[in-house]
């Protein structure tokens, strides 16, 4: 009988460090212990060729002072919480494709005049949020200093509402772009301002499903599991970032919050 119970203890042990050993892989699974936290990317430093230019100045209609320009405002990177899962690999994404690419993608390939950056303000953190400046920095001096640029870039965000009906609201949806003119640090705002933080999906779910989620998504592609992994890092630093406090000024409120209206 001793023998037994002996045996039963050990296999009951085994049980629980093998418990703990799946616990442990994955709360860092869902914590994206291993996962890197993506940057702005890299701008290429070349303009549009001269030809390219010409070729734009002579779709202007001809003895007019009007000009027809071509932009898009309203344009998503991988820093948006939806283009980035639709990035991985599961959904037969490309990858990610940061600010820079915006910034290449508008120059080169759809040749426009100018774009805005308007990822979603409720999980833009302070780092994303100083990265977005930074790069619509980049992307402008590329034209260099000049009254016809081949491009302007512009800084902005969006703001989206959803409500819940676990909420226990009536379901609304709604969203506008906020398009900057300026961009330097003393003329914009400190942090973007979406419709809450978190506000894109203000239903409560306990946070045990979240991470169960988070683990089971990444489990499914495993071959491949870098990208989810670093969904679920910045996932980490969104959820790590609080909420502006209500009832502060604006001008008041510190820079490393989330802020909501």
């Amino acid at each position: 009988m001793r023998r037994f119970l002996r045996i039963l203890g050990w296999a009951a042990g085994g049980v629980f460090a093998f418990l703990v050993v799946v616990l442990a892989v994955g709360w860092a699974i869902s914590e994206g212990t291993f996962g890197e936290l993506h940057t702005r990317g890299v701008i290429t430093t070349d303009t549009l060729p001269p030809t390219a230019v010409a070729a734009r100045e002579a779709r202007q209609p001809e003895g007019s002072d009007s000009q027809i320009l071509f932009g898009d405002l309203h344009v998503h990177t991988t820093f948006s919480a939806d283009a980035f899962v639709f990035s991985l690999p599961l959904f037969q994404g490309e990858g990610v494709h940061p600010p820079a690419d915006a910034c290449d993608f508008a120059r080169f390939c759809s040749e426009l005049d100018f774009f805005s950056l308007n990822d979603h303000a409720e999980f833009i953190t302070p780092r994303q949020w100083a990265e977005t400046k930074q790069a619509i920095r980049e992307c402008n001096a590329v034209a260099g200093e000049t009254d016809d640029p081949d491009l302007v870039a512009f800084l902005g965000w969006e703001w989206t509402q959803s409500a819940s009906p676990l909420d226990g609201q009536s379901p609304h949806y709604g969203h506008k772009n906020v398009i900057l003119l300026d961009t330097e640090d003393d003329e914009v705002p400190t942090r973007p301002i979406g419709a809450g933080a978190g506000g894109l999906f203000a239903a409560e779910v306990p946070a045990p499903v979240w991470a169960a989620v988070r683990v089971g998504i990444s489990l499914l592609d495993m071959p491949a599991i870098g990208p989810y992994l670093d969904l679920n890092r910045w996932i980490r630093e969104v959820r790590a970032t609080p909420a502006c406090v209500d009832g502060v000024a604006v001008r008041d409120l510190p820079p490393d919050c989330i802020e909501g209206a």
